[in-house]
């Protein structure tokens, strides 16, 4: 069975690191209540994925749709060697999911968010 690679993508920073930390908790909270609980068994993927879908908000601020900005996220996952159960086909849902959470009401990815 596939693992996960612990990498992170060319474009995570200190500010996407402290927003995601911010964020993080309410982050997994959310997907516990609207996301697919048949994905969240495996918590440090979830996580991942999670903490992927938020860090790509602020580091693709340019691309205000979905269908725009998965392309591009799509190659960086891959790019970060994530395979089997990790693949992109297996949590593209999961990234979107806090892509868009974060930008919404309660979500601290957009540029425009302080940083401490």
């Amino acid at each position: 069975m596939s693992q996960l690679v612990p990498t992170l993508p060319q474009w995570w920073t200190a500010p996407i690191a402290a927003a995601w930390a911010r964020s993080r908790d309410a982050a997994v909270r959310d997907w516990a209540v609207r996301g697919d609980r048949s994905c969240s068994e495996n918590v440090p993927i979830l996580e991942h994925a999670l903490a992927f879908g938020h860090g790509a908000r602020s580091a693709y601020p340019h691309l205000d749709s979905w269908q725009t900005v998965s392309p591009y996220l799509r190659a960086d996952w891959m790019r970060m060697g994530n395979v089997g159960i990790a693949s992109w086909d297996q949590v593209a849902h999961i990234i979107e999911h806090e892509w868009r959470r974060a930008a919404g009401p309660g979500g601290d990815a957009s540029p425009a968010s302080p940083t401490s």
